[in-house]
């Protein structure tokens, strides 16, 4: 495993995204304003080189008809969870997906039926409340609040609302938008309460693998003990680590459970789709060739983040907890006063992501997963639209 690139990674160095086929520079493009795009969970920096060389010898290597999941592919990614996380993973746990947001509305739809309640924290990534709204689920808000500068979860209200008979509780870890990792306590708190009510647990570990806080450590809540993995379905993808979403969509559920694996698989059936060849050779790559590479865009992003805790500290009217993993900030506005928090900032030339569709219209997310020189103009500009509020 290459644990070390041969060189100096220039992140600064990323090209230009704009004019391109980019969704996250060309959904708020303007003809009149040239808009930075700081909104949607990608990163400007440039795929990892042996991603994009096995990609092509991919392209070259034969036909591109339907394939199966590479039993290399499977191997290493075994791996990978027993050396980052002492977890082992039984091959036949694996269900291969094209992406997380599939895994979670099937999820959603796991031991449960029509009108069954499903919980998920609030402020969340809008698909949680999408995937128990869109799947005839009843969407139970569990709130998080903050307590001594930090976001936590409301472990008395997840109590009341499991006894309520919900069927299944949606979790995020590390959580987006609020770059919170959840701690062992807070982990074995959680599963407690779900084992006891008889909760099944769907975990969207996503970002598992973008820790900033060096003295922290993310830990999938299924290592807690054999009773809480075989109560639980655990969603991984290396898309967010090594910005591989424009390749096709490729994610892992692991679940242990053969009962929950198979009812899984039969609420996914016919809609979400296994991933393609490219993305089975991308995903490889990159667990298996490209340590060095992660830790290196680690560092930069931790710089990122400090520049951008700096500033919001610095500016009247602005707030936000500290990030300890992702590359999002979740920033409160609410001392702005603004009718459209997100509409302001668009207006002075920034496309945040809005909160009103993930819990809050007073907080607006920030993606910092950008070079130096966009996040510098980033801060420019928060300062004219607060300066304009």
């Amino acid at each position: 495993m290459n644990k070390a690139p041969s060189s100096i990674i220039d992140f600064d160095g990323s090209p230009c995204r704009r004019g391109g086929d980019s969704l996250k520079w060309n959904r708020y493009a303007s003809e009149h304003k040239e808009v930075i795009a700081a909104w949607v969970a990608d990163t400007d920096f440039l795929t990892p080189g042996p991603v994009i060389d096995a990609v092509r010898a991919r392209l070259e290597g034969g036909p591109l008809g339907y394939c199966d999941l590479p039993p290399e592919l499977v191997e290493v990614f075994l791996q990978r969870m027993q050396r980052l996380y002492n977890w082992q993973i039984e091959p036949s746990s694996i269900v291969p997906l094209s992406g997380v947001v599939p895994g979670l509305f099937g999820a959603a739809r796991t031991a449960s039926g029509p009108g069954d309640g499903v919980i998920a924290q609030s402020p969340n990534y809008h698909h949680f409340f999408g995937a128990a709204q869109l799947s005839d689920r009843h969407l139970l808000k569990l709130d998080n609040h903050i307590v001594c500068g930090q976001w936590q979860m409301d472990f008395d209200q997840l109590e009341e609302i499991a006894a309520t008979g919900a069927k299944s509780l949606l979790l995020c870890n590390p959580h987006n938008p609020v770059g919170r990792i959840l701690t062992r306590k807070e982990l074995e708190t959680i599963a407690d309460t779900c084992i006891r009510n008889n909760l099944m647990i769907c975990s969207d570990e996503i970002h598992a693998e973008i820790i900033l806080d060096e003295s922290k450590s993310h830990i999938p809540i299924a290592t807690l003990c054999p009773e809480v993995a075989d109560n639980t379905i655990t969603l991984l993808s290396p898309s967010k680590a090594f910005n591989l979403p424009g390749i096709g969509g490729f994610a892992f559920a692991v679940i242990p459970n053969s009962e929950l694996r198979e009812d899984f698989k039969a609420k996914i059936h016919g809609i979400a789709t296994e991933p393609g060849s490219l993305a089975y050779a991308a995903g490889l790559a990159a667990y298996r060739d490209c340590d060095g590479w992660l830790a290196q865009q680690l560092d930069y992003l931790r710089e990122n983040r400090d520049l951008l805790e700096a500033k919001v500290a610095a500016t009247a009217g602005l707030s936000m907890t500290h990030v300890e993993a992702t590359f999002l900030a979740w920033i409160d506005v609410s001392e702005l006063a603004l009718e459209s928090p997100f509409e302001h900032f668009l207006a002075h030339g920034l496309a945040l992501s809005d909160g009103a569709p993930m819990g809050n219209p007073n907080y607006q997310r920030l993606n910092f997963g950008c070079t130096r020189a966009t996040l510098q103009e980033i801060l420019k500009r928060i300062d004219t639209a607060v300066a304009a509020a």
